[in-house]
């Protein structure tokens, strides 16, 4: 029987950073890059469970009656945090804020150094108003354990998780759009989900996941739990210096304002299970048979497999083959001349893009992992040449990003997909004090032919969020490369 829940959202929110933007912060012009990013907003959950050591901060239901308890209760059943240190039967209470205003203090402390967070986009201008305006911050509880979803994973429908974040993906790009929002919410077991999106025309990966290690780090420090020899990353924030903006368009998302609907978009995300132990032997078929190469990565042979089957549904025709593109984002950060900090923020990524024909039967794995690889290398190449040759790097990014966006939507290209590794970014490190994440998911993106892969918590396997339209994605999981490889949800 599917899983039901229902997320109830208590209040919601403007946070503020701790500390002003000085005035001459106050401008934040977006990238090349930042410009022809999608419209959407990225979303990436983290799940909790409730710590159980008696001296840890933990969630609990309790009823405030005595004025002494500082507790700030909006019901009897308020789910809040504790600090406990327990003594015995007369456990002396001397501090019970609730996990929202924890998660909230520290918020607003780590904004001051990520001010354009707590901006907003000016679109006329490709800038940021950085006048501290505020992320949003929203309470939610649901009327689920957090062990009932976890244990439901692998018939889960992937839309219910959209209902814990706190905006739809496409509210993008209009002044009054926060760029920042998260939404935690709190499962009546104690354990807790903590959901971030954040606007992709001013972040990619990198700085989405540093940011959650910084915000978890001053969560941490509130409650003493820190090495104090600990000093804050300064981050740059001239990449438009680096990289100007020339008004080029973005890469349409597809989505819209309004909640995910399914029934609306007619398309399904679901997480296919890649083991160490598959992803070793995908490895080998790869390679190709007889190969003296070296066998290509465990991201590029997952994304082959995945290319493959997708690609085989999309443009196998013996009669008439058909073109496709795959596109897959670079982190350009660390490979340029000269270096880019990893401290650079904003969108910092390149396009490894591959264009070709499909054969009578579909593509051969070796083919399509070997096609990946090579793209990947030109980007990486591409990364050493694009800040050193100045204006001349420029344009060549820029004509670049323009031949990619004209290939996605060419009338000879019948399949076109859009991939992104989320592998390696320590996803399971984000501790706010209560323990590392059960899981982190990302949720219901219905961008067509995307996939996002995500490390799973071990290290070993990955996830692999896969996005298809309803009848493809029947084709998808009985496809032999699939169905021989993985677990489905």
């Amino acid at each position: 029987m599917p899983m039901m829940m229902k997320v109830e959202i208590l209040c919601r929110e403007l946070i503020k950073p701790h500390t002003a933007t000085p005035p001459s912060f106050r401008n934040y012009n977006i990238s090349l890059i930042d410009e022809v990013s999608p419209n959407m907003n990225v979303p990436t959950i983290f799940y909790f469970s409730a710590p159980d050591h008696p001296d840890t901060n933990i969630i609990t239901n309790i009823k405030s009656t005595d004025p002494d308890t500082n507790i700030k209760s909006t019901g009897p059943d308020t789910n809040i945090i504790t600090n406990i240190k327990s003594t015995g039967p007369d456990t002396n209470i001397k501090s019970i804020p609730s996990v929202y205003e924890h998660l909230k203090n520290s918020l607003s402390k780590v904004l001051s150094n990520f001010h354009p967070f707590a901006g907003r986009y000016n679109v006329e201008t490709h800038s940021v108003d950085c006048s501290d305006q505020g992320a949003e911050f929203v309470e939610a509880k649901v009327d689920i354990r957090l062990d009932d979803l976890l244990n439901h994973r692998k018939d889960l429908k992937i839309e219910l998780l959209n209902d814990f974040l706190p905006c739809p993906l496409g509210a993008v790009d209009e002044y009054t759009d926060p760029l920042l929002a998260v939404q935690v919410n709190a499962f009546s077991c104690g354990g807790f989900a903590v959901a971030v999106c954040i606007s992709h025309r001013i972040a990619d990966i990198t700085t989405i996941t540093s940011f959650v290690k910084a915000w978890a780090v001053a969560a941490k420090q509130e409650l003493g739990d820190v090495d104090k020899s600990y000093v804050p990353m300064a981050w740059s924030f001239d990449s438009a210096s680096l990289l100007p903006g020339q008004n080029l368009p973005c890469l349409p998302s597809g989505l819209t304002r309004e909640k995910e609907n399914i029934e609306i978009h007619k398309m399904v995300t679901k997480i296919f299970y890649f083991s160490d132990c598959k992803i070793s032997s995908i490895r080998e078929k790869a390679k190709g048979e007889g190969s003296s190469k070296n066998s290509p990565t465990r991201v590029q042979s997952v994304f082959g497999v995945i290319a493959k089957a997708i690609i085989d549904i999309h443009v196998a025709n013996p009669e008439n083959p058909k073109g496709y593109v795959v596109v897959e984002a670079v982190n350009m950060r660390g490979r340029t001349v000269p270096p880019l900090p990893k401290n650079q923020f904003g969108n910092m990524y390149l396009a490894a893009c591959v264009q070709s024909v499909a054969g009578p039967e579909g593509v051969e794995l070796p083919c399509i992992v070997d096609q990946l690889s090579s793209s990947v290398k030109r980007a990486v190449d591409a990364c050493g040449v694009v800040l050193s040759l100045d204006k001349e790097g420029q344009t060549m990014l820029s004509q670049e990003l323009g031949e990619m966006l004209k290939s996605l939507f060419s009338p000879d290209v019948y399949f076109a997909g859009t991939f992104s590794s989320w592998c390696n970014f320590s996803l399971y490190e984000a501790d706010f004090g209560y323990g590392k994440p059960v899981w982190v998911s990302i949720a219901n993106i219905p961008m067509k032919n995307s996939v996002v892969l995500v490390d799973e918590k071990s290290g070993g396997g990955i996830d692999a969020w896969v996005t298809l339209d309803e009848s493809d994605m029947q084709k998808f999981i009985k496809h032999c490369d699939i169905r021989d490889v993985v677990d489905c949800n």
